[in-house]
Formats: C-alpha cells, structure tokens, sequence
C-alpha cells in the first residue's frame, strides 16, 4: 500500500513537471517571438499597386560600371525584370511606362551585407523604401530561408542571401538549451561539425557563419569541410584563432571591421584606459601588413562602422541618441525587449551600462577606451581602402539602434568619414556585394537584374544624396515616390497599433 502510494503521487509530480516544462517552453518561445518582432501586424504587400510593366527611364545621369562618374543623357530600357537597353538614342513604343529622368540620377540598387532580420518581415518593406534591393541575412533560419524562395518567386521584397546561425562549439546545458531556442547551435566534436556543414549546405543556405566562440579544432573541421562542399564561411574571427591563422584557414569574408581591430588589441596584450595612445602607435605601424596580407588571400569585410560610432552614444546618451534616430519605423518588439532580452529603450538597452554611467571616474575611463575603440576602426578602414582589399558596406540591422534600410545611408557617410572616396562608398554599397554574393546585379549594365535607385541629387558629389530617393526599381518593379511614402507610413501604422511602450519622447 505504502509503495502504490509513492509510486502515485512520484507520477504526479512527474506529471506536473512535465506540465511545467512544456509551458515554461511555451512561455520561452512567446517571449523570443516578441523581442525578434514576430508579434507585430504583418503589412500585406498587395495594398501597394506597382506598375510591372516595361519602364522606359529617358533622359538620366546614369553610375558608370566602375562608381566613378555619371554617365549624362542616356534612356534606360526595362523589361521582365532585367535591363535590355541603355543608350542616347531608342525608339521607346506605347507599351512602357516612361520615366523622365531629366536632371536625376540612375544608381544601382543598394546592398546591406550585415542585416538580420529576425522575425520582422515587414523590414523587407523597410529596405526597399530605402533603395536597398539586396540584403545578406547573417543568422538565417528556416523561415529566411523561406522568404527567400517567395523573393524570387516574385514577391515585394530584395533579394536574400542567407548564411546559416553561427556555429559554435561551447559545451554543456545551458549552450544546448540556447540551441533548442534558436541560439547558435554547438559541436564538441569534429565529425558533428563537419556533419553540420553537409547538413547545412543541403538546407540551401547560402554560407555558414562562423561564431566567436568556436575553438580551434572545430573551426578548422568547418573550414575544410567547407571548402570540400564548396560553400563560403563567413562571419566573426574566433577568439582562438589568430589573424595569422585567418590567413591560411580558407574563411573568406569578416562579419565587421571590428575583427579585425579586436585581433590586434590581442596582438597588442589587451586595450585600456591607460593604454590607447601606445596601442593607436602599435596599430598604425601595423595596418597596412595586415591589410595585405588580407588583399592576399582575397577576404571580403563587411563594414558596421556606425554601429561601433553609435556605442558610446548608447553607453553614455540613450536618450538624446535614440532622438537621432528613426526610431518609429524599427519593429516595437525590438525596441521594447522582452523579459528574456533587452530592448533599446533607457533603462534596458543592451548596451547601456548604468553602473559605469553613473559612476563619473568609471564613465571618463570607459569614454576613452571607446573613443580609442572607434578610433581604431576608422583606421584600420583606411588602411583595407588603400590596400585594396574589399569593403562592402554592412549595418548589423536590427542590433540595437541599427534600423533596416536608414542605417544603410548612415553606414555609407561612416565609410565617407573613414577616408573612402564617394566612388569608393558607392562600389561598396553595389557591385563590391554582388560580386561577393555572386548575383546578377550591383551595376548598370544590360543583361543584368534591374534593382536600381532614382535619385534627386547625385551622390558622387555628396554621399548623403542616396538618402535623395525618387523611387526604386526592384526587380523591374517600379515603386515611385508615392508608393514608397505609402510603404513607410503603412510600417509606422502597423507599429504603433503593436506598441506596448509609447516613444514619443524620443520622436522628434
């Protein structure tokens, strides 16, 4: 009787736990959905009426192949999603829908190499209203994968290119709990990681993404098994392998200049407050090796430089930065966080330190270290400009205060500040990428998929003059400037319905 009775009531709690469990699981899932912005309204794309039809753009100023003059006076011909035409002189029928570009400028459509869109599909729309026609996905899931597939089944949206979560190769629960929830997933071993990349690949990710935290043997298991299945590794340089051992590992592309300038405060024994005018002689001396060697072996480095410029303003300034900022446009799931992840807003943005913030001795030690941070970047910038190896220009969207498609423009003017001519900025916002990600784009040139921006003013005397859209051409699709206004008040309509948090403290 005594035993039936324990082994009752040992089924219930069993019974209970179970229960807990699965709606602890439930609950960790509602709250990831938040924080990544599948909870808000979803914009339908068919409310936006866009001419399909063949588009005749006569008389513009059209970016040479090369970035590096305007081209004047030319007609452009469009159709079927692919330019067939660009010259003076063309007999232009009833069936196109033409387009005076008298005193405006024809550019190819721009590419963000660092955007993640989480689960926020109406950024899509948030890109193209920005000129951006082509995004790399840098921690994709299945679902990316999917919208994906509907981009180039026609739907209203840039073209994907999708790398797969970071790998990494961290061991025990609380990793494999993480993985479970769609963190980036582990391998302890070599043949699990080499097991991964086959997999992967079979899933039709574009890349792998390398982790910081993978360890030496499964990073090289990755990168040779990568290189046998013929699929690129991008993404971080893992904190125990060297820029020396990047040199020879096979990875061809960093996921911001940061890691390169991180390798080197390693190099250098460790960056601090006391430290950072030794450290800017160390780096300066070393810059241009380091640059080629990485011209070298071919490495392709997407950009992320405002993000970096904007962490002391987030460390120190929340308030006032999140004012600079379009801020009403970024999905509220983001902004607002979760109780498992925090947002943007002061008091729980992620890179808002309020121990160090108000302490005034540990605030002037932290503003050096990161002046000298960002200082660091822009040379190092420099340095891969003048050496000729390939910048393409990157956000890290949706990181906090990176917002789709805006941030772009911003990254760009980064780039300018950092010592990059205009031409230099535009080659790597467009055929820089593309010819990275392998698409049929990134230049104006017949034959080529016709993602293009129209702009008022031309960015070759002022890289800000990308921000000057009149309209955008996404794969043939023409969106004027009505439609893309209609875009961008439809996403600030559909926040505000899913607001929890009011922010207009901080709309100017």
């Amino acid at each position: 009787m005594k035993y039936k009775t324990i082994k009752k009531w040992s089924l219930r709690i069993i019974l209970i736990l179970v229960v807990i469990s699965i709606a602890s699981c439930i609950g960790v899932k509602s709250q990831i959905k938040q924080h990544l912005g599948a909870k808000t309204e979803l914009i339908n794309p068919s409310i936006f009426k866009i001419d399909e039809s063949p588009l005749a753009i006569k008389n513009v100023s059209v970016l040479s192949t090369d970035c590096t003059k305007m081209l004047d006076s030319l007609t452009v011909l469009i159709r079927n999603g692919k330019i067939i035409s660009i010259t003076k002189d063309v007999s232009i029928t009833n069936e196109y829908n033409i387009i005076d570009g008298t005193g405006q400028y024809l550019i190819p459509g721009l590419v963000d190499t660092h955007a993640h869109l989480h689960d926020s599909k109406n950024d899509l729309l948030l890109y193209l209203a920005n000129g951006v026609t082509h995004i790399s996905e840098m921690f994709g899931q299945e679902r990316h994968l999917k919208w994906r597939k509907e981009a180039e089944d026609g739907a209203l949206s840039p073209k994907i290119y999708v790398a797969s979560r970071k790998l990494a190769s961290k061991k025990g629960i609380m990793s494999k709990i993480r993985s479970w929830f769609g963190s980036s997933p582990n391998y302890t071993t070599t043949n699990k990681a080499r097991k991964a990349v086959r997999k992967h690949k079979e899933e039709g990710y574009n890349a792998l993404k390398l982790s910081t935290f993978l360890n030496t043997e499964i990073y090289y298991a990755i990168t040779d098994e990568a290189k046998k299945q013929n699929i690129p590794t991008i993404g971080h340089l893992t904190s125990d392998v060297s820029l020396k051992g990047l040199y020879t590992s096979g990875q061809s592309q960093l996921a911001h200049i940061e890691e390169i300038t991180k390798a080197t405060m390693h190099d250098f024994g460790g960056l601090s407050y006391d430290n950072t005018e030794a450290y800017l002689t160390y780096l300066k001396k070393n810059v241009d090796a380091i640059a080629i060697e990485l011209k070298e072996i071919e490495m392709v480095v997407s950009s992320t430089i405002w993000l970096m410029e904007s962490l002391p303003k987030q460390k120190f300034d929340i308030e006032n930065f999140l004012k600079t900022i379009e801020l009403e446009y970024q999905n509220p799931g983001e902004i607002e966080g979760s109780k498992l992840a925090k947002g943007w807003l002061p008091g729980n943005n992620s890179y808002e330190n309020l121990d160090i913030k108000n302490n005034p001795e540990k605030a002037k030690k932290s503003k050096l270290f990161w002046k000298t941070y960002v200082e660091a970047i822009h040379i190092m910038t420099k340095a891969l400009a003048d050496n000729g190896v390939t910048i393409t220009a990157g956000t890290d969207s949706n990181t906090a205060g990176v917002i789709a498609g805006f941030s772009l423009h911003d990254e760009l003017e980064s780039l300018n500040k950092s010592g990059l001519t205009n031409s230099q900025v535009l080659y790597a916002a467009t055929l820089a990428p593309a010819k990275w990600m392998q698409s049929d784009a990134g230049k104006i040139e017949v034959g080529l998929r016709a993602d293009l921006v129209l702009l008022e003013k031309n960015p070759l005397e002022d890289i800000n003059n990308t921000r000057t859209i009149n309209a955008v051409i996404a794969n043939g699709k023409f969106l004027d400037r009505t439609i893309l206004d209609k875009m961008l008040q439809s996403i600030k309509d559909a926040n505000n319905r899913s607001r929890k948090i009011n922010i207009d403290t901080f709309i100017n």
